[in-house]
C-alpha cells in the first residue's frame, strides 16, 4: 500500500494512545466522530487528501472496538476512485468495516467486477484481496468465473496469478464446484512448475484445499511436489528474498510435506527413493537453538516426522530411526511448545509397527515430563505413556500415574484414572492387582472418578468367581471407617450386596457386621448411594434371618422419604419382603455374567474425551488398533452397569406388579418420575424438525427450548418452568461437555417460584463432526430432596448444514467420488405420516437446510447437498467443512422411504442419515 501521511491522523492517534482511562478515550472518540459527521456532510469539498484522512480515522476508530453507524458510502466510494492510493484504501475500508452480507456489498460489487476485468493488474491483485477477504456465498458466485479465468488465464503476470490462486482456495470451501478437478488439475501442474515461489507457494495452498475436496485425485503433482521439495532441500534453490535465515523458503516446504501426507509412500521406486532421499537430509540437520528464527526449522521438522507417520509401515526403517532420534532431543528441551509437539508426535509415531521398543527407551522423559508446570505438555505426556504401555512395563507405568495422581491438577485426574484402569485391566498378570489398583484410584480421586470405572470392576468380578471374594472383603475393609468418599461407599454397596456371603463365615465379617458397617453410611450419603445401599439391604434381606428386623425397620422409614425414588424404592422392596420366600429369591438371584462381547464403557468414555484432542489435519495417522486393544463391536446386551444400554422385561418377575429396577434405578440416577422414552424422542425429533417445542415434562418441571443456527454457530433459548406448587431451589442446568461442541451457557437463577418460568440462552459452536447429540444436565431442589436428570439436546448434524448449489450433472460426478467404505449410509423405513413431496421439500431445504438439486437422481427421487460447517480451523488457515450429498426416494405403495447419505466423514453419514430418518420414520 502506498504509504500515507497526515499530520491530523497522527495527532488523532496520539491523543488516543495519551488517554488515561477509559472515559478520556469515549469523550475524544465522541468529539472525532460528530466532527467527521459535519465533513461527510459537506463530502462535496473534500479532496482525496481529506477523504482518505477522514476514511482512515472512521477504520481507525472501529478498530479499537467503537461501534460506526456513518461514514461506509464515503469509504465504498473510494474503491471506484480513479487513485491507486484511493483504491487501496476503499478496499481496505470495506474489508474491514462491512461483511459480505451487508446489504451495502451490492454497491461493491461492480467496482471489484471492473476491476477484475481491467487491465491494470494493480486493481486486479486489489479487487481478489477483497473477495479472498470477506469470502461469502453470493459474492463468490457473482465473481467467481472471472477470478477463475484470472487463475487460468496464462496472460496474468505472477502476482494476479499467485492472488488468483488464494482466492479460489478462501471460494472453495463455499462453493466447491467453482471449478472443477480435471480443468484445475493442468493449470495447478504448470503454476507448482512456475518459477517464482510465490506462486508455487499459493498454487501449494490452492491444492491443499482441493485435496480437502477431492481426496486421493491429483496425483500427477506428487512426482512435481516431491521433486520441488528436492530442489529447496537437496539443492536450496530458492532466491534470496525466500531464505528465511538458513532455511529455504520454510512456508513452501511446509505445505508440499503436507501435501505428500495425502497420498503416503509414492508407488513408483524412483520417486520414493528421492523423496527418502530427501527426508534424512531434513532429519539429519542438527538441533536447533533456541531463539524465533529457528521455530521455521521446527516446523519443517516437525512436519517430516509427520510424512514419516502417514507413510506407515512403508516408511523406510531408518526414517523411524531418525524420527525417533529427533522426537526424543525434542521432548527433553526446556521450550514447552517444542516438548509439546515432541510429545504429540512421538504418540502418534509409537502406534506404528516396529518402533514401539525405540520409543520405550525414552519412558524416563516421558514420566518426567508427567511433572511438567504446563498442563498441555503432561496430557500429552499421559497420553504418550498410555500409547506405549504394554505387559512388559504396565506395572511401573501404571504405579507412576497412581503415584502421579496424588498431586495432579484436578482437570487431569479423571483422564488419569481412566487411562489407569483401562491400563490394569488390560495387562493385569493378577486380577487381584486390578482391583487393588483400582481401590487405590478410588481412595485417592474420589469423587473425580467416574462411575464408570467401578461398574467395569463389577463386570470383572461378576465374571471370575475366583475374584469375588477377595473383591467383597477388600471392599468390606474399604468401608469399614467412619467417613468414604461417595465413589467407595457406591462401589462397596454393591460387592458386599451382591458378594457378601462369600465372606460371611468370618466372625468379623458377619452379615451383622455387614449390615453395621453399610448403615453407618447411610445418613450421610447421596441420595444415588442410598439408593445403592437399600438394594444391598434387600439382598441381605434374602440371605441372612438375623438381620431381617433391621433391614425391614430401615425399608419402614424410607417408605415416607422425602425423595420420590427412595421413597419408591423402598416401597418396593418392602413389599418384596412380604410377596414370599419363592418370589424374593427368584427376583434376588446372583447377577448374571456380562457377556465378553460388549466394549468396555472405559474405553468408550476415554475414546469420546479424545474426539477433539488429535490432530485431524493431513498428517494424523489412522489407528493401527482399536484403543481397546480389540476389533470386538459394542453389544447391547444386558449390562446392569451401563446407564445407556437398559434392560428389557420385567426383572422382578413374578412380584405382583412391582416396577422392575431398570438400570437406572439400581444405581440411582435419573429423574424422579419416569418420563416415557417414546415421548422424549418424540419431543425431541419435533424440534428437530421445528427448532422449537417442549424438550422434556414431568410433573414438576417443563424445559421449552427455542434455537436458530448459522454455519457453525448456534444460539438456543431454553425455558424452564415449576410446574410444581412449591418452589424449586439450587436450580442449575448445564451442557455436559463434549469434545464437538464449544459452549458458552448463560447462568441461571437458583430458584423458579411456582408456576414461574427462568430463561437460559446457550450459545454454542459446533467444533467437529459426531454422531449422538450433546446432554444437559439439570437439578434442582423441592422441598429438602435433590432431583438431577439428563437430557438431550436437539443440536444434532443438520443444525451445523449449509446449503450447496449443484447442477444435476455436478451433483452425479460428487455422488460417484464419494464412494467408499464408511462414506455412505443406507436405510429404508416406512413413513410416519401419509406421504408429502412438498413437505419433506420444506423440511430438508428450509429447516435442515439442505440444497435441492434439480435432476440430480433419475430414479425422480430428492437429491440434496449441503456442507456441514465447524468451527476448527484447519492447518490452512479455514475453517473445515465437510461435503455431504443425500437421496430421498419414496414408494408410495408402501409408504415407505429409502435414504441414502454420502460424505467424506464416515460421523457426518451416519448422523444425517439417523437425524432424517427420525423426523419423517
Amino acid at each position: 500500500m502506498a504509504l500515507f501521511s497526515a499530520r491530523g491522523l497522527s495527532n488523532f492517534i496520539s491523543e488516543i494512545r495519551s488517554c488515561t482511562n477509559a472515559d478520556d478515550e469515549q469523550k475524544r472518540i465522541d468529539k472525532e466522530l460528530n466532527k467527521l459527521r459535519q465533513k461527510f456532510t459537506q463530502s462535496g469539498q473534500l479532496n482525496s487528501y481529506d477523504k482518505k484522512k477522514y476514511a482512515w480515522k472512521i477504520i481507525y476508530i472501529y478498530m479499537l472496538g467503537y461501534d460506526i453507524d456513518f461514514g461506509h458510502m464515503q469509504v465504498i466510494n473510494l474503491v471506484s476512485g480513479a487513485k491507486y492510493s484511493e483504491k487501496c484504501l476503499g478496499y481496505l475500508g470495506v474489508s474491514i468495516l462491512l461483511k459480505s452480507s451487508d446489504e451495502l456489498m451490492t454497491l461493491v460489487v461492480n467496482s471489484i467486477l471492473n476491476d477484475l476485468t481491467s487491465p491494470d493488474a494493480a486493481f486486479q491483485c486489489l479487487a481478489l484481496c477483497c473477495v479472498a477477504n470477506l469470502g461469502g456465498m453470493e459474492l463468490c458466485e457473482t465473481l467467481a468465473p472471472h477470478i477463475v479465468k484470472l487463475l487460468m488465464s496464462s496472460s496474468s503476470i505472477c502476482h494476479v496469478r499467485k492472488k488468483a490462486a488464494l482466492c479460489v482456495r478462501r471460494i472453495m470451501p463455499a462453493m466447491p464446484d467453482v471449478i472443477m478437478p480435471d480443468e484445475l488439475e493442468p493449470r495447478l501442474q504448470t503454476l507448482m512448475e512456475d518459477r517464482h515461489l510465490g506462486v508455487v507457494t499459493s498454487a501449494a495452498s490452492l491444492l491443499q484445499m482441493a485435496l480437502t475436496q477431492t481426496p486421493g485425485g491429483y496425483k500427477s503433482l506428487i512426482e512435481i511436489c516431491i521433486e520441488r521439495l528436492s530442489q529447496l532441500v537437496m539443492n536450496k534453490a530458492c532466491p534470496r528474498d525466500y531464505m528465511y535465515y538458513s532455511t529455504p523458503c520454510p512456508w513452501l516446504q511446509i505445505k508440499l510435506l503436507r501435501i505428500l501426507q495425502t497420498y503416503g509412500m509414492p508407488e513408483d521406486p524412483r520417486l520414493a527413493e528421492k523423496l527418502n532421499d530427501t527426508l534424512r537430509k531434513i532429519l539429519g540437520r542438527p538441533s536447533p537453538g533456541k531463539g524465533a528464527k529457528n521455530n521455521a526449522i521446527y516446523a519443517v521438522l516437525f512436519e517430516t516426522v509427520n510424512l514419516v507417520i502417514a507413510q506407515g509401515k512403508k516408511a523406510d526403517p531408518k526414517l523411524h530411526e531418525q524420527g525417533i532420534q529427533l522426537l526424543a532431543r525434542f521432548i527433553s528441551v526446556s521450550e514447552p511448545n517444542i516438548r509439546y509437539i515432541g510429545l504429540d508426535s512421538m504418540n502418534r509415531l509409537v502406534r506404528l509397527d516396529g518402533v514401539s521398543e525405540a520409543i520405550k527407551e525414552h519412558k524416563a522423559t516421558v514420566i518426567f515430563s508427567l511433572k511438567d508446570a504446563d498442563n498441555s505438555v503432561r496430557r500429552r505426556a499421559l497420553d504418550l505413556l498410555f500409547a506405549m504401555c504394554d505387559h512388559s512395563n504396565a506395572l511401573e507405568i501404571v504405579g507412576e500415574l497412581v503415584t502421579y495422581l496424588a498431586v495432579a491438577d484436578a482437570s487431569i485426574r479423571e483422564e488419569i484414572v481412566l487411562k489407569a484402569a483401562i491400563l490394569a485391566e488390560r495387562y493385569a498378570k493378577d486380577l487381584r492387582w486390578y482391583v487393588d489398583t483400582v481401590l487405590q484410584l478410588i481412595t485417592i480421586a474420589g469423587a473425580d472418578v467416574p462411575d464408570d470405572v467401578w461398574h467395569r470392576v463389577v463386570q470383572i468380578v461378576t465374571n471370575n468367581e475366583d475374584l469375588q471374594k477377595y473383591t467383597a472383603e477388600v471392599m468390606f475393609r474399604a468401608l469399614e471407617p467412619k467417613h468414604v468418599d461417595e465413589t467407595t461407599a457406591k462401589f462397596g454397596a454393591y460387592v458386599v450386596g451382591e458378594f457378601g456371603y462369600l465372606m460371611v463365615e468370618d466372625p468379623d465379617m458377619s452379615s451383622q457386621r455387614q449390615f453395621d458397617v453399610l448403615f453407618q453410611h447411610y445418613s450421610t450419603s447421596s441420595l444415588a448411594t442410598k439408593c445403592l445401599i437399600l438394594t444391598a439391604f434387600i439382598k441381605m434381606d434374602n440371605l441372612y434371618e438375623d438381620i431381617r428386623p433391621r433391614v425391614l425397620e430401615v425399608f419402614k422409614k424410607c417408605t415416607s422419604h422425602v425423595d420420590l425414588e427412595t421413597q419408591q424404592r423402598a416401597c418396593e422392596y418392602f413389599t418384596l419382603h412380604h410377596a414370599g420366600d419363592d418370589t424374593m429369591k427368584s427376583v434376588l438371584e446372583p447377577m448374571p455374567v456380562f457377556p465378553d462381547t460388549r466394549e468396555s464403557a472405559l474405553v468408550v468414555r476415554l475414546r469420546q474425551q479424545q474426539q477433539g484432542s488429535e490432530d485431524d489435519g493431513p498428517g494424523a495417522p489412522v489407528r493401527d488398533e482399536p484403543l481397546d486393544g480389540s476389533e470386538k463391536e459394542s453389544s447391547n446386551g444386558g449390562d446392569l452397569l451401563t446407564i445407556d444400554s437398559p434392560i428389557k422385561g420385567n426383572v422382578m418377575g413374578g412380584a405382583g406388579g412391582l416396577r422392575a429396577p431398570t438400570p437406572v434405578d439400581i444405581f440411582g440416577g435419573g429423574p424422579p418420575s419416569a418420563v416415557d422414552p417414546a415421548q422424549l424422542a418424540s419431543w425431541f425429533n419435533k424440534i428437530v424438525a421445528t427448532n422449537q417445542g417442549v424438550l422434556y415434562e414431568s410433573d414438576l418441571i417443563q424445559i421449552g427450548v427455542k434455537q436458530e443456527f448459522r454455519g457453525s454457530q448456534g444460539r438456543l433459548s431454553l425455558f424452564y418452568g415449576n410446574k410444581s406448587a412449591c418452589p424449586l431451589t439450587n436450580v442449575s442446568a448445564s451442557v455436559k461437555p463434549v469434545p464437538f461442541l464449544r459452549v458458552q451457557a448463560e447462568e441461571l437463577a437458583r430458584e423458579v417460584g411456582p408456576k414461574q418460568q427462568l430463561k437460559q440462552q446457550i450459545m454454542l459452536e459446533c467444533m467437529q463432526p459426531f454422531v449422538s447429540p450433546a446432554e444437559l444436565s439439570v437439578a434442582f431442589t423441592l422441598n429438602g430432596s435433590s432431583v438431577a436428570f439428563d437430557v438431550k439436546l436437539p443440536c444434532v448434524a443438520t443444525s451445523f448444514l449449509e446449503p450447496v448449489k449443484l447442477s444435476g450433472d455436478d451433483f452425479q460426478k460428487r455422488w460417484v467420488a464419494l464412494e467408499g467404505q464408511g462414506r455412505e449410509q443406507q436405510d429404508v423405513f416406512v413413513a410416519a405420516n401419509k406421504m408429502d413431496v412438498q413437505a419433506n421439500v420444506k423440511l430438508l431445504t428450509e429447516v435442515m437446510k439442505f440444497g435441492l438439486v434439480e435432476g440430480g437422481d433419475p430414479s425422480g427421487g430428492l437429491a440434496l447437498a449441503a456442507t456441514f460447517r465447524t468451527g476448527t480451523t484447519a492447518p490452512t488457515g479455514d475453517k473445515i467443512s465437510v461435503g455431504c450429498l443425500a437421496k430421498l426416494e419414496s414408494n408410495p405403495q408402501a409408504n415407505s422411504y429409502r435414504l441414502t447419505v454420502r460424505a467424506v466423514h464416515p460421523d457426518v453419514s451416519i448422523a444425517l442419515k439417523n437425524n432424517i430418518k427420525g423426523v419423517l420414520a
